[in-house]
């Protein structure tokens, strides 16, 4: 811990000479209030919070809509990117953009919108860039020491989407982007539309959006491979459609009840493998679609001056079909591995409450109930039976907050979380043959201690043990002939300890983080005998509870605002991976360093200026390190005018350097991309 805490003192000694005194949060007090203004909370969507006031079981990180209009995080994906501790991931061959938290993968850190559980049943992930943020009021990320409230899974922690609620009689917006490569002609077009109101005691709101990707521009550094010329990256072209809707109703005595809607409806196809490793197969994929879609119904009712419910009913759906070609042609399915028609038809339905009692001004708790059912259906190829896949699991936490003092908050929490595997379908020559299904348990616990030291400083430290139960492929998968399925297969559990302290100065913030995560019974991948799978490689594998594994690292956020027109934001963030239990073989998918850098200039009310540089350690790709994902630097900057009020023109640049750079290697992405946007709120 000695060296982390010294390779942090170094990287925040380096921002504060970069920045000056030392400094940043994302928003100041009094930026956080404006913001607050015009991109309202739905309450009704947030979990952390307790007597009223935000939980004091974790220490929990937001990003509001107006930095993701700011930066152009148009995506789930680039918005999680602004905080310390997350990294993108990039499964290529899937081209799905995944992230991790402190070295926790997506499956690790479940996703939700509006508290209601989002995930995809069969895999536990979720293509995050298929998911536009226009709808977005803020995103709550917890790390380690995320609420038990939210039920199962939340192993690494918490991503929480909260949706907007129209604060004035009628609001409505438009927005028209374009982007294009250097040589290029348009790459790619996104219009956005949202109408809202409210009229008496009924609220409405609804966003839009529609994206049409042509594809997007290789570097000019890039050198030709055997699957990719340069240019405009092969097979790149994507089209999403994101539609958001909600209809709430607020009683004259303060009960709140809300019906959502959320759609996408979208397709993408996938770039071919286009680095230079040896043994690295190239697939030829195609989306043509991929769509999920959610309809949840919210409340709020007050029991008297001292107990709150609140309730969540939800049923959210995913469809995606997949083909796999021959070749770069994409007109044939001759070969071994290519096929037609793969489909998924995924499902779940379930409902969360939670009852909170104020005991007094010190005392309170929460109980929540969660249960939930998952429904994976596939059909593998044309005239293939349909299997079917269904896990029940439901979940019972409790929290209460005791204030020992005015300064020291003491929070214990439980939950006890069951996984009840229902039913798993094979398909073995047109038959199906049931897996055997099982039963698993888990026990969960968390103690934080929050000792408020000075007016503006905080120091939070906590203890928990938390689990995760393995996914329906996990157990189930013959990963195209490449694995042996492991029905028997138990959750993976992780002790973590915390130590945070927050300090505000005036128009000073600083955020800093020491982390340990200790993860047994790690899902992991072990070789067995070759003949026992089928598909034309060298490895076999099922995947068993071995595993041991050790994440640890600090986090630091600096803050400046020294006047109205200038603000300053700085990040550093560290990550040592260990895997205890094979010490040779090395983590995937994470840096081991991330630095950002921002900084924003508003010298008059019509005009301002932004640029952001984020920096990046290598990544392994492989775990015996022979594919690696180099270092990068990305350099981004925009420039606004508002010549009358609420309507606006953007220009600027991503990637201003035109930087060659992966998340994994081989799988390089955009260079440098211009973009122009006019924009009208009202």
């Amino acid at each position: 811990m000695f060296s982390v805490l010294h390779r942090l003192g170094t990287a925040g000694l380096a921002l504060a000479l970069v920045f000056g005194t030392a400094a940043v949060a994302e928003e100041t007090a009094s930026a956080t209030a404006e913001k607050a203004e015009t991109t309202p909370v739905f309450d009704l969507g947030v979990v952390e919070v307790i007597a009223k006031r935000p939980l004091a079981t974790s220490t929990v990180e937001k990003i509001d809509a107006t930095t993701l209009r700011e930066y152009h995080r148009d995506d789930l994906s680039t918005a999680l990117d602004l905080l310390p501790g997350v990294a993108i991931q990039n499964v290529g061959q899937r081209r799905e953009r995944l992230i991790s938290v402190r070295g926790f993968s997506s499956r690790q850190v479940p996703l939700f919108i509006d508290g209601v559980p989002v995930y995809v049943p069969y895999d536990g992930n979720v293509d995050l860039s298929r998911f536009g943020v226009d709808y977005v009021s803020e995103i709550v990320v917890s790390k380690g020491l995320a609420s038990l409230l939210y039920g199962p899974n939340v192993l690494g922690g918490a991503i929480n989407v909260i949706s907007r609620r129209p604060t004035q009689p009628f609001e409505t917006s438009l927005r028209y982007t374009s982007e294009t490569g250097d040589s290029d002609g348009t790459l790619q077009t996104r219009v956005v539309g949202s109408i809202g109101g409210i009229q008496g005691n009924w609220y409405g709101h609804a966003t839009a959006s529609y994206v049409n990707a042509e594809g997007y521009s290789l570097p000019d550094s890039f050198k030709p491979t055997v699957n990719e010329d340069g240019g405009t990256r092969n097979n790149s072209d994507s089209r999403d459609l994101v539609v958001s809707a909600k209809l709430g109703y607020v009683t004259d005595s303060g009960d709140e009840y809300a019906l959502s809607y959320y759609r996408q409806d979208g397709d993408k196809n996938v770039p071919p493998y286009a680095g230079r490793a040896a043994g690295v197969q190239a697939r030829f994929w195609r989306w043509p679609y991929w769509d999920k879609q959610s309809f949840y119904f919210t409340a709020r009712n007050e029991l008297g001056s001292q107990a709150t419910v609140r309730w969540r009913a939800y049923y959210d759906q995913f469809k995606n079909a997949l083909d796999s070609y021959d070749d770069a042609t994409y007109t044939t399915f001759r070969r071994p591995y290519a096929f037609k028609g793969s489909e998924y038809d995924d499902y779940t339905i379930g409902g969360n409450g939670d009852f909170e009692w104020r005991w007094d001004a010190r005392n309170a708790t929460r109980i929540a109930l969660h249960l939930k059912q998952d429904v994976h259906r596939e059909v593998d190829a044309i005239n293939s039976p349909s299997e079917r896949s269904e896990d029940l699991s439901y979940a019972v936490a409790i929290e209460h907050v005791y204030r020992l003092t005015d300064t020291v908050t003491v929070t214990p929490g439980y939950s006890y979380t069951v996984q009840d595997g229902q039913e798993a379908d094979n398909a073995v020559n047109g038959v199906l043959v049931p897996f055997d299904t099982s039963r698993a348990d888990a026990h969960n616990g968390q103690l934080v201690v929050n000792w408020t030291a000075t007016d503006n400083g905080t120091l939070t430290a906590g203890v928990s043990r938390k689990t995760r139960f393995p996914t329906i492929k996990d157990r189930f998968s013959f990963r195209l002939g490449a694995a042996i399925p492991n029905p028997a297969l138990g959750p993976e559990a992780a002790l973590q300890y915390e130590l945070d302290w927050t300090q505000r100065w005036n128009s000073v913030e600083l955020r800093a983080a020491l982390f340990q995560s200790d993860l047994d019974d790690a899902i992991e991948n072990v070789t067995v005998a070759r003949g026992l799978c089928t598909a034309p490689n060298p490895n076999c594998f099922q995947q068993r509870n071995v595993g041991k594994q050790r994440n640890r690292g600090g986090e630091l956020a600096l803050g400046w605002a020294p006047t109205a027109q200038w603000k300053f934001d700085a990040q550093a963030s560290l990550l040592d991976r260990d895997n205890r239990s094979s010490p040779n073989i090395r983590p995937i998918n994470t840096p081991e360093q991330k630095y950002r850098l921002a900084a924003r200039w508003q010298p008059q009310r019509i005009l301002s200026l932004r640029a952001d540089l984020q920096h990046e350690t290598k990544r392994y790709s492989t775990t015996d390190s022979s594919r690696v994902a180099e270092h990068f630097t990305i350099v981004n900057s925009f420039i606004r005018l508002e010549p009358v009020p609420k309507l606006g023109f953007e220009f600027g640049v991503r990637n201003l350097f035109d930087e060659l750079y992966a998340y994994e290697e081989g799988f390089f992405e955009a260079g440098r991309t211009w973009l122009a946007q006019v924009d009208y709120r009202y």
